[in-house]
């Protein structure tokens, strides 16, 4: 099977697993849509397993460049937007400071806590993945 007839397969299987789910949820058959899940991935893992894909250095190297784009993106982004919504409240310089968004505070620190373990994440990946490829040691 090639990756085309795979696709259209797997859109079949989800189309026909949806519609049984919303049927049993309208029917409040949990129970029916918690197993046609499990049994819809089942299927979809085994109909992959028979289909042949290849991946090249052009889409392995595309997948790089995206994952880098994304981290260099989304980690100043919440920083950023964490720095934002942390600061007027402390200065009492905002409508923040009144009392009458005190969840912002809260949001603030969840994206700090986001943006550092994200920071950390990679910073982990990165070690080992440097250490598992023979990088040297003179960083």
């Amino acid at each position: 099977m090639n990756i085309k007839k795979y696709k259209q397969v797997r859109v079949a299987i989800l189309l026909f697993l949806g519609a049984i789910i919303v049927i049993s949820v309208i029917a409040d058959s949990y129970m029916l849509s918690a197993i046609t899940i499990f049994i819809g991935l089942l299927f979809l893992i085994l109909v992959r397993s028979k289909t042949k894909i290849t991946i090249d250095e052009r889409e392995i190297t595309i997948r790089e460049k995206a994952a880098q784009m994304t981290y260099a993106i989304f980690a100043p982004t919440i920083g950023i937007g964490a720095f934002l919504l942390l600061f007027p409240g402390n200065s009492g310089l905002s409508v923040f400071s009144n009392g009458e968004w005190t969840y912002v505070e809260s949001l603030g620190m969840v994206l700090a806590y986001l943006a550092l373990f994200l920071i950390a994440l990679y910073a982990i990946s990165y070690h080992f993945l440097n250490k598992k490829y023979g990088g040297g040691n003179e960083e």
